[in-house]
C-alpha cells in the first residue's frame, strides 16, 4: 500500500490540471547513478501450532513483533501512532507498515545496489525469524491466504486510513483482495526522464510473465484452488476502475500526458486531513475539483476542496499491477509473495537487469514489440490458471521467461556482475519449467491432501529443503484435477 504524500495544500481548479498532474508525476527524477532499487514484502504471520493469524494485539500478536523488532536494539523505532496504537515502525533499512488483513511489510529504503538491497532484506529476515522463535510464530509464504478465509483474518482498524477504505473494499467486491493476499514488489527509477513511459509500457507487457514466474499461490480454503496464482485470479475479478489499464496506453502515441487524463478519470479512494482518512464518494477524481466535498463538511471551509496533496495521494492510490509513481518512480506488483528471500531478491534482480542496463532494456522492448494487443489480454488473462503453460508470441511463458531471464542475466552482468548469482535459484526452476506453485502442490500430494502438513513444511523460518527432500510436482492442468470453482 502506499504511505501520506507530503506537497502542497494549494487548492486545485480544472485550470492546467493535466500539466499539474503531470508534473506531479515527473517530479524529482532519478538519473545515471543515482537511481535506486527498493523492494516491499508483505508477510502474513500465523501461529505455529494452529496456523491462526495473529490479532493486532496480545501476546502473540502484531503489537508484540513489533515490539520484539524494537527492543533488539537494531535501530528499529515506532513511527505513526494512531489512537494510541503504533501501526508502523523507521529504521534506516526502511519502514515496517501494515496491510488490511493483518499481513506486515517490510518497505526498503532506496539503495545503490541489489548486494545492499539484500543486505537489509537478510537482516529484517533473520530479526523476524529470532522474534518467530521466541513468539512461537512463522509465516505461511504463499500470495494467498492458503488456508484461512476472509472472515478469520483480522482486519486492521486500528489504522484510520483501512476503517476509511473500508466501503471501498466492499464496493470491489470484498476483503480478499487485500486481507488475504501477499506479494514482492520492486521499485526502480525510470531509464529517464524521455523514456520513463516507454518503461512503463514495458513494465506493464511484463507483468504477466512475472506473475507466471513468480507464481505461488496455488492454495485458497484448504483446498487445491485449480489456479497458480489465485491472488491474480482475485485481482482480476475486481470490480473496479481502481486496477484497469486502458488498451489504448499500449499504442504509440499514448504518452504521458495521455496517461495523466486518463488517472484523472479514476475515483479517489481516500482523503487525508489531520493525518485521519477518510472515505468519500468514488467518483472520478476530475468531477469533484473545485466542489467542497460532504464528506469534509465538518472541517473548515478551505480544507473541503481537493488541494495538490490529494492529487499526489491520488495517484499513488491506484492500483494497475505497474504503476507509474510520482518523481517516474516504476513499481512492479504482479509477484506473489515467495518462499524465500532468494526469490524475493531475484524478483530485485530481474527487474534490475532489464531496467537499468541499456543493452538490456533495448532487447526486452524488441523481444515484445511483435506481441498484438489480443495477444497481450489472453496473456494477462491466463497466466492466473496455467502459469509457465500459458502461451504468448507462439511460445510458453516457460520459453519466453528462459529468454527474457538471460536478457536481464546479460543486463545484470554489466551493471552490479556480484548479484548474478541472485537469478539463480529462477535459472533452476525455469529450466525444469516449474514455479513454486508446482512445488508447492507437490508437497501437497505427497503428504496426500493433509493441507495443515504441508503448510507446516513450507513454513518461511524453518522450511523444509527441496534440495534435502524432493516433492513430487504435479500437473494442476492434467485430465482430473479438481479446483476450486468458487471465488471464497
Amino acid at each position: 500500500m502506499s504511505v501520506k504524500q507530503h506537497g502542497s495544500h494549494e487548492i486545485l481548479t480544472l485550470d492546467g490540471l493535466t500539466e499539474k498532474t503531470v508534473a506531479l508525476l515527473k517530479g524529482k527524477h532519478a538519473e545515471g547513478k543515482a537511481k535506486k532499487i527498493g523492494i516491499e514484502v508483505e508477510l502474513p504471520f500465523v501461529k505455529k501450532k494452529n496456523l491462526k493469524p495473529i490479532p493486532f494485539k496480545g501476546k502473540k500478536s502484531i503489537s508484540a513483533v513489533f515490539n520484539h523488532l524494537c527492543a533488539k536494539q537494531s535501530g528499529w523505532q515506532p513511527n505513526d501512532a494512531e489512537n494510541g496504537n503504533v501501526t508502523s515502525l523507521k529504521s534506516e533499512s526502511g519502514l515496517v507498515t501494515l496491510e488490511p488483513g493483518g499481513q506486515i511489510e517490510f518497505s526498503s529504503a532506496a539503495r545503490d545496489t541489489l548486494s545492499q538491497l539484500s543486505a537489509d532484506v537478510n537482516k529484517y529476515f533473520e530479526e523476524c525469524k529470532d522474534i518467530g522463535k521466541k513468539l512461537g510464530l512463522d509465516v505461511v509464504p504463499f500470495g494467498f491466504h492458503p488456508h484461512l478465509s476472509i472472515d478469520e483474518c483480522p482486519y486492521i482498524s486500528e489504522r484510520t486510513r483501512f476503517s476509511a477504505l473500508k466501503p471501498v473494499f466492499e464496493a470491489e467486491g470484498g476483503f480478499a483482495a487485500w486481507g488475504q493476499s501477499s506479494s514482492v514488489q520492486v521499485t526502480l527509477d525510470s531509464p529517464g526522464a524521455n523514456e520513463a513511459f516507454n518503461a512503463f509500457k514495458l513494465g506493464l507487457t511484463l507483468q504477466p510473465l512475472a506473475a507466471a514466474v513468480f507464481a505461488n499461490s496455488p492454495f485458497a480454503m484448504n483446498a487445491d484452488s485449480g489456479f497458480q496464482s489465485w491472488r491474480r485470479q482475485n485481482l482480476q475479478a475486481l470490480d473496479s476502475p481502481l486496477y484497469a489499464v486502458p488498451e489504448k496506453l499500449f499504442e504509440k502515441d499514448f504518452g504521458i500526458d495521455d496517461w495523466a487524463k486518463h488517472v484523472l478519470t479514476v475515483p479517489m479512494s481516500f482523503i487525508v486531513r489531520d493525518d485521519q482518512y477518510i472515505a468519500v464518494a468514488p467518483k472520478p477524481f476530475i468531477e469533484m475539483i473545485g466542489k467542497p466535498l460532504p464528506e469534509l463538511s465538518h472541517l473548515p471551509e478551505e480544507q473541503q476542496y481537493l488541494n495538490s496533496t490529494d492529487l499526489l495521494d491520488h495517484l499513488t492510490g491506484i492500483k494497475p499491477e505497474m504503476l507509474l509513481k510520482p518523481g517516474l518512480l516504476l513499481e512492479f506488483r504482479a509477484a506473489d509473495l515467495g518462499p524465500s528471500p532468494e526469490h524475493w531478491m531475484a524478483l530485485g534482480a530481474f527487474w534490475t537487469g532489464l531496467f537499468y542496463d541499456k543493452e538490456a532494456y533495448q532487447a526486452a522492448q524488441d523481444y515484445v514489440a511483435d506481441w498484438s494487443a489480443q495477444e497481450r489480454a489472453a496473456f494477462g488473462k491466463n497466466v492466473a490458471k496455467n502459469g509457465l503453460k500459458t502461451e504468448v508470441g507462439g511460445k510458453t511463458a516457460q520459453q519466453v521467461a528462459l529468454d527474457i531471464l538471460e536478457i536481464a542475466k546479460q543486463g545484470l552482468s554489466r551493471i552490479e556482475p556480484e548479484a548474478v548469482p541472485m537469478l539463480a535459484v529462477l535459472e533452476k526452476q525455469l529450466a525444469e519449467g516449474v514455479t513454486p506453485a508446482d512445488i508447492a502442490l507437490g508437497k501437497l500430494a505427497q503428504n496426500k491432501g493433509d493441507m495443515k502438513k504441508t503448510l507446516k513444511q513450507s513454513f518461511l523460518f524453518k522450511p523444509a529443503s527441496p534440495e534435502k527432500k524432493a516433492f513430487k510436482l504435479v500437473n494442476p492442468h492434467k485430465k482430473g484435477h479438481k479446483g476450486m470453482k468458487k471465488n471464497p
